[in-house]
């Protein structure tokens, strides 16, 4: 079974300074035919995965770009062409990403009677300063208006995405955004660092000495800040960048952190299917005439050794707070690579890795800022 469905609509009312995902700004007749490209793509994949087995998501989610940035007109499009290919009927979680300013009243209402019952607003900050810095559209007021709104409309499942580590951002103004986030109430943050993406005009901005980077002790500081305060709050953290309400986890992000399959369609969309990995082309014409003409917009495709898989489940796993039980891992993956590798032994002593009952292990709390360099040892 194949528990999760991800759709890409690329489409932004502006390109932010950090943002290297597949996008462009929003015109009409370009949504027109990235939809009517979806449709042939869509159509063609779940055929040929019916072709062995039914093909019915527990999850959908409407990534990009800004999914809200469609108008009604295009958005019921969507909708018309994704239940005519895809059965709904055992979706328990529809998540839709937004921004504030891109989702009025009509809109949610909209949405909610379509299925969705999730939607993620990219907030990102509540400070004007590094809004402008982002290069989003929306005032830091917008943040709060969409997510009342949203709650006004029937929305009962909210999260929004706050990012950290950004140039001129003290600890007080994580402080705040950390604050506001809380007493807005939602059930789920996801607070991301900011990566200074290749190519981007904020890396750019760096390197010409336009703007300083933030160093690693005060990056840290933002960190540890965040995800404390989010778990006092009522919110745990259970992935590296993100914390939920009890039972409010993002069942499809799971997905991934559980390396369970999941068919991704769209421009740069990824999927995971029967044991291999595909990645369709990241250039909107590319991706557009591809899917035209045969329905397979597939620009890559790696399927891994048994003991590549296991890490990559390993390091995926890692990322949760719940912990990895060395024994299960094998059982389910054929190979232990947590306690064979070199590295174990070493970040037990040093902390860096802790024992949970039950024998499972995890990241240690005081070395979740430097996450990703404790994974990078299990690769």
């Amino acid at each position: 079974m194949i528990p999760a469905l991800y759709v890409h609509l690329p489409f932004c009312a502006a390109l932010c300074t950090y943002c290297d995902f597949a996008s462009e700004v929003y015109a009409s007749a370009r949504a027109r035919r990235y939809l009517a490209a979806l449709e042939v793509e869509l159509r063609t994949r779940v055929r040929a995965l019916e072709a062995v087995v039914p093909f019915r998501p527990l999850t959908v989610f409407l990534g990009g770009g800004t999914p809200s940035a469609l108008n009604l007109a295009e958005l019921a499009r969507f909708f018309e062409i994704l239940k005519a290919h895809v059965d709904l009927g055992a979706v328990v979680e529809f998540t839709i990403e937004a921004n504030p300013g891109s989702t009025d009243a009509p809109k949610l209402e909209y949405l909610l009677k379509q299925g969705v019952n999730r939607i993620s607003f990219g907030v990102q900050s509540f400070q004007p300063h590094l809004l402008q810095l982002l290069g989003r559209v929306h005032g830091a007021q917008q943040g709060k208006e969409a997510v009342r709104a949203a709650r006004a409309a029937g929305f009962d499942n909210i999260s929004i995405d706050l990012m950290h580590g950004l140039p001129t951002q003290s600890l007080d103004d994580v402080k705040s955004d950390v604050a506001q986030a809380l007493e807005l109430g939602t059930e789920h943050v996801s607070a991301y660092g900011l990566i200074y993406e290749d190519g981007t005009p904020l890396k750019n901005a760096v390197e010409r000495g336009v703007v300083q980077s933030l160093s690693d002790e005060v990056e840290s500081a933002h960190y540890r800040t965040v995800m404390e305060t989010l778990a006092a709050g009522g919110l745990p953290q259970y992935e590296i960048s993100n914390y939920a309400r009890p039972g409010r986890e993002a069942r499809h992000n799971l997905v991934y952190w559980r390396n369970e399959e999941y068919l991704g369609v769209g421009v740069s969309a990824a999927s995971y299917v029967a044991g291999e990995r595909t990645v369709n082309f990241i250039a909107m014409d590319r991706y557009m005439l591809a899917a035209e003409k045969t329905g397979d917009a597939i620009d890559t495709r790696e399927r891994l050794e048994p003991h590549a898989r296991a890490r990559e489940a390993l390091i995926l796993a890692l990322r949760l707070r719940s912990g990895v039980d060395p024994a299960a891992f094998a059982a389910q993956w054929g190979h232990d690579p947590l306690t064979r590798a070199p590295a174990f032994a070493t970040h037990l002593q040093e902390g860096l890795l802790e024992r949970l009952p039950g024998n499972r292990f995890r990241i240690a709390h005081a070395a979740m800022p430097i996450a990703d360099g404790v994974l990078a040892e299990y690769v």
